[in-house]
């Protein structure tokens, strides 16, 4: 059985937000690309350094970890470092200059679309912020997240309304040798139009895999068969 992209479209999976030590098995079976963990104390996903590490430690070595913080200060970002267990810094609202000194890994840049918006288009937006790195930071951004307005909420931004202006990102991207990452209220009943429509390079996806106390196995199953096919058959 095929999924349901041609084979030189299927973007890469990270799913984000785990908790339990269990979930590290369930993306090894169905052999995720990414792993998010959120250090972020308003989030019900939120975790510490010490419980990522641990959740981290059963991960298979070919799953990239990624630290997914807000407006981190230096302090923070040093404790994720000093762990030694993330491979990416994915930051969502800001991102300071000394932040950028102090990061020695990759940085997913997070940007979070308000609903109904007027004026700047998405893609000036995200290319106005990619432009204000000072030029030699600006090849520590691996990748632009484009996610809904509020953090971890579950819920899409508006698609239809910015599918032509978030094309037009992803061609600039392209240019500039940095992934496109949609996030935002994907699930198993959209992630195949999110894909058609935005054509990424990686989904996160973290809500439409939760269960009732963290993520649910088969929720991750059916989310990476909608995405690359049939796991059994990889």
């Amino acid at each position: 059985m095929s999924g349901p992209f041609a084979k030189d479209h299927i973007p890469k999976i990270k799913i984000g937000g785990l908790t339990r030590s269990e979930e590290a098995e369930y993306l090894n079976e169905y052999k995720a690309d990414y792993a998010g963990f959120v250090f972020y104390p308003p989030s019900k996903r939120n975790v510490t350094v010490d419980e990522a590490v641990k959740i981290a430690d059963g991960l298979d070595a070919s799953i990239k970890k990624v630290a997914v913080m807000v407006s981190p200060a230096v302090e923070d970002i040093e404790a994720i470092q000093n762990a030694h267990f993330a491979d990416i810094i994915q930051i969502h609202k800001d991102l300071t200059p000394d932040v950028l000194k102090a990061c020695r890994l990759p940085i997913w840049r997070a940007v979070n679309i308000k609903d109904n918006r007027t004026g700047t288009s998405v893609s000036d937006e995200v290319m106005d912020d990619y432009n204000s790195v000072p030029e030699d930071f600006r090849k520590m951004i691996e990748a632009i997240l484009i996610d809904a307005s509020d953090f971890g909420s579950g819920h899409t931004f508006d698609w239809d309304a910015l599918s032509r202006d978030i094309e037009v990102l992803r061609t600039i991207l392209k240019k500039n040798d940095v992934a496109f990452i949609l996030a935002g209220g994907l699930n198993l009943a959209n992630a195949a139009e999110g894909i058609s429509l935005f054509h990424p390079d990686i989904v996160d996806v973290s809500s439409g895999v939760e269960g009732t106390s963290g993520k649910d196995k088969q929720k991750i199953a059916d989310f990476v068969h909608a995405v690359r096919g049939d796991v059994n058959e990889q």
